[in-house]
């Protein structure tokens, strides 16, 4: 499954790619300002992914703190502020617990909040720190959202999808 979403993502045109982004981008903002976002996690989007670092900008325009992860030896995550995240000091794992919302990367998402990553169990890891009451959300293309995934015992599921057409809140 990992190694067909990765692949439906390289065959997505960039046109395609930037319309996605533009889109989630305004309703992630949206949202933030909505419901008054003070600190957000997010990540540096790889170019076949949904985010956008536009997206992390505008947070920080708006006033929210951004928090991005860094990929620890271990394969748990660290986190700094961005923006100029390589310069400025790390600041725990548990400084997802900070955040009002985890900008989650994902390759699919089921109805349950289930979320297909990419394998390493990093954010995995990560969401089992984040605090109660925290939205976590999982950004994904159209098509992402999916009716069941595999899980396991480590899985943390997101309790929300964000697609290009909206925002999905899951029963997860």
């Amino acid at each position: 499954m990992r190694a067909a979403a990765l692949e439906a993502r390289t065959q997505r045109a960039q046109p395609d790619i930037s319309a996605a982004r533009a889109a989630i981008r305004s309703l992630a903002l949206n949202r933030a300002v909505r419901q008054g976002w003070q600190a957000v996690a997010g990540y540096r989007p790889l170019r076949t992914e949904p985010g956008s670092i536009e997206l992390l900008d505008d947070l920080v325009d708006a006033g929210v703190e951004v928090l991005v992860p860094v990929l620890l030896s271990d394969r748990d995550l660290d986190w700094t502020r961005w923006p100029d995240a390589s310069e400025q000091p790390l600041l725990g794992p548990d400084a997802v617990r900070a955040a009002d919302a985890v900008l989650v990367p994902a390759l699919a998402v089921d109805l349950t909040g289930v979320r297909l990553g990419r394998g390493g169990g990093s954010y995995d890891r990560a969401l089992a720190r984040v605090r109660s009451g925290t939205t976590t959300v999982a950004l994904l293309f159209d098509g992402e959202l999916v009716e069941a995934l595999p899980t396991d015992p480590w899985d943390v599921p997101v309790q929300a999808a964000l697609l290009p057409e909206g925002w999905h809140d899951l029963s997860g």
